[in-house]
Formats: structure tokens, sequence, C-alpha cells
């Protein structure tokens, strides 16, 4: 019961901070206090961006998670992974994930307070990066799936 308690403390001290570095920023978000998650939008050069950031007490993990706003057709699945998968060996944080099933494209990046506490930079760099990441590649993603451009030149685009 102990460890579990240990867990739960250091799971709402990460939350408690990641609420703080967003007000630090006056960024504005909704709490979700029980679930120990924020949900907010953001607005890049394009489509606009929603996020969640949750707090796992469990895994000691805090994980932050974006749904991009379209869902991919079944006749550009396969080019959907093939963009996901080359925008993914080009990142250094977080990643893309799809689901071929369902057609939706996530963002996620995640980061571990085993045995640790996260600073309110490194929930800063959680966000702004994310952010910028996903602006980068959302547009070509939508610009892909709409057949506005083929996969060559996505890989051309991607690759420059």
């Amino acid at each position: 019961m102990a460890d579990q308690e240990k867990l739960n403390q250091a799971a709402v001290y990460a939350y408690v901070t990641l609420c703080s570095a967003l007000d630090s920023k006056n960024w504005k978000y909704e709490r979700h206090d029980q679930d120990l998650k924020i949900t907010c939008s953001a607005t890049g050069d394009d489509l606009p961006m929603e996020l969640v950031i949750k707090v796992d007490p469990t895994k000691q993990m805090v994980t932050l998670l974006s749904h991009l706003p379209f869902t991919v057709p079944e006749d550009k699945r396969l080019d959907a992974a093939v963009a996901v998968s080359l925008i993914n060996n080009c990142l250094v944080d977080g990643c893309f994930d799809f689901d071929i099933a369902e057609g939706h494209i996530f963002f996620r990046m995640s980061n571990s307070f085993i045995e640790s506490q996260l600073s309110e930079t490194v929930f800063l760099y959680l966000l702004f990066c994310s952010c910028q990441t996903i602006d980068e590649y959302n547009d070509k993603l939508l610009m892909l799936v709409k057949g506005m451009i083929t996969i060559e030149k996505f890989i051309e685009v991607v690759n420059n």
C-alpha cells in the first residue's frame, strides 16, 4: 500500500507541476483533476490542434496525445502508413501513430517520471515541441489523404 501511495503522490506532483507550467505561460486549458489530465487546443499555421496531456500514476508516465482532425479514407491508408513511417524516421521526440483499421492519425509524446520529478521546463518542452511537430506535418498529411499530393511528392517534401 505504501508503494501505491508513493506512486500516487508522484503523479499528483507531476500533475500540479504540469498545471503550473501552463499557468506560467497563460495557456488556456481545462483541468480534469480526477483523471489527472488536461485538455487544451492550439492554433498553428493551418489546422487546429486538440491536445490531451495525461499523468498515469501506474506507469509513472505523462503522455501528450493529439488526434489529427481528419480520417484517412480506405484508399489512402497505405500511403498514410508510408507517410507516417517516413515522418517518424525524422523525429527526435514524439511520434505519429496510425490506426490503419480506422484511419486515425495521432501524435504522441511521453515522458517518464519513475523515481524522478519533472520540471515545468520539461512540461513546456513536451507541449511546445509537440505543437511544432504536429503543425509541421498535419497539413502535409491532410494534403496526402485528400489526394492533393501524391506519396512521391510527400516523400520529396519531407526529405527536403
